[in-house]
């Protein structure tokens, strides 16, 4: 238990941090009203006592005269005893009043206090997120973390303040109740001390176990949510209905979701059996100081108001004890959270910035070379890459090919820089590619990914979220459009450029799968860019629009570097060059015309005549 507790002191730091720095002046209220909230109880309780004492003198020396109005007027001016019982009586309704209405602004300030905790938890989430590694999304553990953190963004800040704001309110509570209690005996704080110390065990042992509990369903929550995506997403309707799997995806989900109902009943069964002692212990407590407070009373030696006050502030006591042992569990199942949050927030960088970055050069001159490079992925054993080495000339149009699982993409994710190599370097013009700034160097490059976003935006905005710097009505992104085949589409389509896209947030056009592929072209072309990567450019394109593609693509390339992958055949003029990757090697490099009769490239060329548009393509600057 006492390691358990020594996390408790910075999991509080941490959590008064993050409530303080999301708004300090809302921070300051919240605290003086918590303060407040839990001082005006006592002042009641303290006021009762007296009302009740003087009541029972004044009344007991007192003719039994009927009680009216008139006469208690007239008593409050020549009576000092029926004043002080009256000014009592007041007090201790002002303080039930402002006590009342000291709730009612606590509710009021937390509402607010939370959205700003759950917006600064936001704020730094994305931050981190953006800043994060790209093998961080490829990592399995990861995305567990990840998954906790989003799930529990939404309402952990709501959970969290209130358990900061429990536990100022039951440590004030509590201090205030085991001063008036000492002032009767000092072993009746002691005994309601000593009593919750077996409920601190049970609770801080139930989190512990709730840290674990939590961590082992994870896997299976997230299973059960994809699913649930799977079903209701847009993306796989189509499949959905024509494959009739509904039913073998509902039979997974419904089998992960009954599995995660039984580890919570048996949970709740476990967590219910500790409460049930706690609260036998509580009763017994109560119970032995009842009989010795009657006991005192029955001898003389205290008065029917000390003894309501003695009640009343030990079932308050218990109260505040029960919401500091709750509050104090609460901030251990935080601390699950804090922790998973702050591990995001902390992710090594695989992939650093140098401290003293070398600019990235405006025009290339000798190129891209790859010298000897090696490359295995994070918890992997097998090599990715091993010993590539070639260089890719400006100007150059280069097809990259290879059967499946040879390399492409981890050669690709390297030229981005979203790994580095394990082994060998990447020269940028005779300069190691790890001496840029990666996001300086991530400016200069247009991409086109299989796995494209589609922007739920404009087309306007689809096409300069590749160049967020562009400005909104620059000339540049029509063009980028035009060059990427969508000069068609714009006249077409109600507002042109300002037309909406997707059907997931307004009601607006939903492209077909080409058109995407050609906004997520047009993209890449934006992009002032010195190296140009397009993966399967024209999988989702006919013939008439790869043609076209690949005009663009000779156009835009003069001075630059354009990398393709593919896995159609090479026409005349589409490539200058043709790279073949085999697993993980580079088992050819060449022209196509002089790789044609490699059986490594064989069905990976057509050298049958060019056609007009091809042969035009040839003649592209």
């Amino acid at each position: 238990m006492t390691r358990r507790l020594s996390i408790l002191p910075a999991t509080l730091a941490r959590a008064v941090r993050l409530v303080w720095l999301s708004d300090r002046r809302l921070a300051l209220w919240h605290t003086a009203l918590i303060v407040l909230q839990a001082l005006l109880p006592l002042g009641s309780l303290v006021a009762l006592k007296q009302v009740i004492d003087r009541a029972t003198r004044l009344f007991s020396s007192a003719s039994p005269d009927p009680f009216t109005w008139a006469g208690a007027a007239g008593r409050l001016t020549s009576d000092a005893e029926f004043r002080l019982l009256a000014i009592w009586l007041a007090a201790g309704a002002l303080c039930l009043v402002l006590a009342a209405a000291a709730r009612l602004l606590v509710a009021w300030v937390s509402e607010f206090h939370a959205i700003a905790v759950t917006d600064r938890i936001y704020a730094l989430l994305h931050g981190a997120l953006l800043r994060a590694d790209f093998s961080f999304f490829e990592n399995p553990d990861s995305q567990n973390r990840l998954y906790m953190a989003r799930e529990e963004a939404l309402d952990r800040p709501t959970r969290l303040l209130a358990g900061l704001g429990q536990l100022l309110h039951s440590v004030i509570g509590i201090g205030g109740v085991f001063i008036i209690l000492a002032g009767f005996t000092p072993w009746l704080p002691l005994l309601l001390g000593c009593a919750a110390l077996p409920v601190l065990f049970f609770k801080l042992d139930r989190t512990r176990r709730f840290y674990d509990w939590r961590k082992s369903l994870t896997p299976l929550d997230r299973q059960a949510s994809y699913f649930h995506a799977v079903m209701t997403d847009n993306a796989g309707a189509k499949e959905i209905r024509l494959y009739g799997h509904g039913d073998f995806c509902l039979g997974r989900f419904a089998a992960a979701r009954a599995r995660l109902r039984e580890e919570r009943v048996a949970w709740r069964r476990f967590v219910l059996t500790r409460e049930a002692l706690g609260l036998f212990i509580g009763l017994a407590v109560t119970g032995v100081i009842l009989l010795w407070m009657t006991s005192r009373l029955l001898a003389g030696a205290v008065t029917v108001g000390a003894l309501v006050l003695c009640v009343q502030s030990v079932q308050r006591g218990q109260h505040a004890v029960t919401a500091l042992l709750n509050a104090v569990s609460a901030l251990f199942e935080d601390a699950l959270f804090l922790q998973s949050f702050e591990e995001l927030l902390r992710q090594p960088a695989r992939v650093g910035t140098p401290e003293h970055p070398v600019p990235v050069p405006d025009i290339l001159r000798s190129g891209i070379t790859f010298e000897n490079v090696s490359f295995t992925y994070p918890g992997r054993t097998e090599p990715a890459l091993r010993g590539l080495s070639f260089t890719l000339r400006p100007g150059e149009r280069v097809a990259l090919a290879g059967p499946n699982g040879a390399g492409k993409s981890t050669l690709v994710k390297l030229l981005c820089r979203l790994y580095d190599p394990d082994g060998g370097r990447i020269l940028v013009d005779g300069t190691d590619l790890r001496a840029f700034d990666p996001q300086d160097w991530r400016r200069r490059i247009g991409a086109l990914f299989q796995d494209f976003n589609h922007y739920q935006l404009t087309l306007r905005d689809n096409i300069r979220i590749g160049h967020p710097e562009t400005p909104e009505n620059a000339p540049e992104v029509e063009r980028a459009a035009r060059d990427a085949g969508l000069g068609p589409l714009i006249k077409s389509w109600p507002q042109g450029l300002d037309t909406r896209l997707g059907r997931w947030l307004h009601d607006g056009i939903e492209p077909s799968i080409g058109q995407w592929q050609k906004i997520a072209l047009a993209r890449a072309f934006l992009r002032p860019a010195l190296l140009t990567i397009l993966d399967e450019p024209a999988s989702a394109l006919d013939s008439d629009a790869q043609r076209e593609t690949f005009e663009a693509l000779a156009r835009l390339s003069r001075g630059r570097i354009a990398l393709f992958t593919s896995h159609r055949q090479l026409t005349p003029g589409m490539a200058d060059r043709l790279l073949i990757l085999r697993d993980g090697t580079l088992a050819a490099d060449g022209p196509p015309a002089d790789l044609a009769a490699d059986p490594l490239a064989r069905g990976l060329i057509d050298l049958r005549p060019a056609t007009a548009s091809a042969a035009s393509l040839c003649a592209a600057p």
